[in-house]
């Protein structure tokens, strides 16, 4: 009943709107609530429909107005669905870009509110909004009941546009205006006779948030209504259309029982998706429980039919809502949707829970088990030892320990975690059993190709071929040119990689990009073609100048080794002439002329030029230093002498001084930050003065500490408790900040939000000088 009633309030309502009969008839009130009436009555111009549908609407003040016992639900449910049906009782579709996308074309102004004229204009033509309060789900199929309780009832202040400051990320509300009708009127009156004569109210809404926790599983940690904002922006129609079958599939599915009991048939699947909208869609699959939702959803992701590129983390740009008592919010990888709080410690504490639901304390056996693992951790007792097992040891060690140890632990953790039955844990790697649990627990995953990995690995086992070269036999040769190809591969990939991040991140202009400081690796080499087949870049010999750059990554060892000469021959000619990359100051954030204490730190559309002097001469001898090492180290020559059929196979000084380049190459490219490394957040610690330092490591354990304050103005770069790219050795002028991006993907997400945020202005506000320009940063 109390479903029905948010249903009503929180609607928008058409001009000359009347309460009809069929709303009012299956509505019993108490004495009290007839008592109320009476008074309200007494003022000649408020009607008998209003104030009764008035009372339903309060529904409690000193005592219940509403009969709950004797009010006709199944009819009050019916006629309410006739009013939404007919377009009388309007809820706005929120769940996606549409509106927002609508608003900007329309609205040139900053839409604070909209009037009621400008309210049907918006939600002219869009889809019936849906929305659920408790096992009560309204769309386009109508009022129909979910196999799930959820707490999100209708929204009429809406997020709907960005602001004019470019530094603002915040998708800022909008308030959808309704008629200014006689029931409001009559709410209004209803308010004051209460107020003025029927005294204090009594603790009836606290009685009910009980109930409602208690339906919602307000204090637990695994379920959260933002499931719905996750459906509507992360994922196409298509996908959506994807998680419907899967949630078809077979004549006892959850999704089949629940049409069912609403009246629908989906026999054949597609037929019926043919004929839903988006909204439909996500009705139909709030049908279902959460549990069974997110089972649907993991089913199409890890079956690859729904694909997530590695790195990727979909989340709402729009509607990232957190609720219940750990405020949590819903995101989904390719390793499945979690639900996340707030207080990213408590991983550890769900970890513990797991441990302890699978080692269970009163099981003689399961202690005996647990006993003889954590045999050689100190501790007076089990109990200490696992305590102390779990908050001293990396998680991923804890779960290969005491997880990954058989099939009976492994797959009752991975059910307890929320994994699928249906995804076979015995067909897995190590690392993508583990990856799965971590995920769902609410840890970072741990990559299974992180950075120069492929690299260090394939060099030290070609190492190991050329150690073990005692005559060059012809085995002894074939041995080497095997191991030589996977090697050679990895090192066009790293110099690949190396050469387009590096040039990307010193010469693209990020703070004027769509998606500030995103790093994704197809861009950064489109950028670097372009940069090193400038003039600029090309000065030289009459062999480096005849080099041409794919935009494609179409390149031999050679030109990816002289690319490095190539783009400090660039940079170097930029500091000659850094007044032609001077942000125009029209472009740039009212601040960055404004605020000296925090001054805006990228003047130029260059970065390089905006870096320290030291950074800036470090990076030069680095890209400098990297083509003669390679070069000394003959590593062209190397690879076609293996590689090729030619009789002048490499001695062991030749192999041995390859070998020793490429060491020096990974060595200076990750301490500079030149290739790019994922650093991941390992913790942050402030103290009393406000200095905070932020501890990332990276795939080898290496650290790197940002420190806070940095010195500079917001500048747009992730926030400090993100994975992210670090380049340590490019320290922006003047402050302790350091170049930083976050890994872009390319996927249906990513297209979804292309031209995302949409601004209405190009001025900035001095307001906006310390706000955190990433939408997901909660930390600067």
């Amino acid at each position: 009943m109390i479903a029905i009633q948010e249903f009503m309030a929180d609607s928008i309502l058409p001009a000359r709107y009347r309460v009809p009969a069929k709303l009012i008839d299956p509505i019993a009130l108490t004495p009290h609530g007839e008592e109320v009436c009476r008074h309200v009555m007494r003022a000649r111009s408020f009607k008998w429909a209003e104030v009764r549908l008035a009372c339903f609407l309060k529904f409690a003040h000193h005592e219940l107005l509403v009969d709950h016992e004797a009010t006709d639900l199944t009819g009050l449910t019916a006629a309410l669905n006739e009013e939404i049906e007919a377009e009388k009782i309007l809820h706005p579709f929120i769940w996606g870009r549409d509106l927002y996308d609508k608003a900007f074309e329309i609205f040139k102004h900053e839409p604070v509110s909209l009037d009621e004229g400008q309210t049907s204009l918006l939600l002219a033509g869009t889809p019936r909004g849906v929305f659920q309060s408790y096992d009560l789900v309204t769309g386009p199929l109508g009022i129909l009941t979910s196999r799930g309780v959820r707490g999100l009832p209708p929204l009429i202040h809406v997020p709907l546009y960005h602001c004019e400051k470019r530094s603002c990320r915040t998708v800022h509300r909008t308030y959808l205006e309704t008629t200014d009708s006689q029931i409001h009127k009559t709410r209004a009156r209803l308010r004051e006779v209460l107020d003025k004569e029927f005294g204090q109210p009594s603790q009836f809404p606290d009685f009910f948030m009980e109930i409602d926790n208690e339906f919602s599983d307000f204090y637990g940690d695994q379920k959260t209504v933002a499931e719905v904002p996750l459906l509507g922006e992360c994922f196409t129609e298509d996908e959506l259309d994807t998680f419907i079958f899967v949630a078809l599939r077979g004549k006892d599915s959850p999704l089949r029982a629940a049409l069912a009991s609403n009246g629908f048939s989906a026999g054949d699947p597609q037929d019926f998706v043919d004929e839903l909208d988006k909204a439909a869609k996500i009705q139909c699959l709030l049908l279902m429980n959460s549990t069974e939702l997110s089972s649907c959803m993991d089913e199409a992701i890890h079956a690859k039919v729904v694909k997530i590129p590695e790195h990727e983390v979909r989340r709402p740009k729009i509607l990232d809502i957190s609720t219940g008592y750990y405020n949590l919010s819903a995101e989904c990888s390719r390793y499945g949707v979690r639900s996340i709080p707030d207080d990213t410690s408590l991983a550890i504490v769900r970890l513990q829970r797991l441990i302890s639901s699978i080692y269970d304390p009163s099981d003689t056996t399961s202690q005996k088990d647990l006993s003889w693992r954590l045999r050689r951790v100190e501790g007076r007792s089990t109990e200490e030892k696992l305590d102390r097992f779990i908050r001293n040891e990396e998680p991923v060690e804890v779960l290969r320990h005491l997880i990954l140890v058989g099939p009976g632990p492994a797959t009752m953790a991975a059910r307890k975690c929320g994994v699928p039955d249906s995804l076979e844990l015995e067909l897995l790697e190590d690392t993508e059993i583990l990856n799965l649990l971590l995920w769902k627990l609410g840890f970072d995953v741990k990559s299974a190709d992180e950075a120069f990995g492929p690299l260090r690995k394939n060099q030290e086992v070609f190492a190991q071929a050329v150690a073990g070269v005692a005559a060059y036999s012809e085995a002894e040769k074939y041995e080497i040119k095997r191991e030589s190809s996977p090697l050679f591969s990895s090192i066009e990939s790293a110099l690949d990689a190396t050469l387009s991040f590096s040039a990307w991140a010193l010469t693209f202009d990020h703070w004027s990009a769509k998606s500030r400081f995103v790093y994704r690796h197809s861009e950064a080499r489109e950028q670097m073609a372009k940069i090193l087949n400038s003039s600029s870049a090309r000065r030289g010999s009459a062999a480096n100048e005849a080099i041409i750059y794919d935009a494609q990554g179409k390149h031999t060892l050679a030109p990816l080794i002289s690319g490095f000469s190539r783009l400090e021959k660039f940079l170097s000619s930029a500091l000659g002439e850094a007044d032609q990359y001077r942000r125009q100051e029209s472009d740039m954030p009212s601040y960055g002329v404004a605020a000296e204490l925090t001054p805006f730190a990228f003047s130029h559309t260059l970065p390089f030029l905006d870096l320290g002097a030291d950074s800036q001469h470090y990076l030069l001898r680095l890209l400098n230093e990297i083509t003669k090492l390679l070069e000394s180290g003959r590593v062209a020559n190397v690879r076609n002498q293996l590689q090729y059929s030619r009789d002048d196979f490499p001695n062991k000084e030749d192999l041995t001084n390859f070998l020793d380049s490429i060491g020096k190459f990974i060595d200076i490219t990750e301490q500079s930050g030149l290739c790019p490394i994922i650093f991941r957040p390992a913790g942050h610690f402030r103290d009393s003065a406000g200095r905070a330092s932020y501890y990332f490591r990276d795939y080898r354990d290496r650290e790197y500490i940002a420190q806070r304050p940095s010195g500079i103005g917001s500048p747009g770069m992730p926030g400090l408790v993100r994975d992210q790219l670090i380049i340590p050795a490019a320290r922006l002028k003047e402050s302790a900040e350091v170049l930083r991006f976050s890994i872009g993907t390319r996927s249906t997400y990513e297209d979804l939000w292309a031209d995302w945020p949409k601004y209405r202005a190009s001025a900035d506000v001095s307001s906006g000088l310390m706000r955190p320009t990433d939408e997901t940063a909660q930390a600067s």
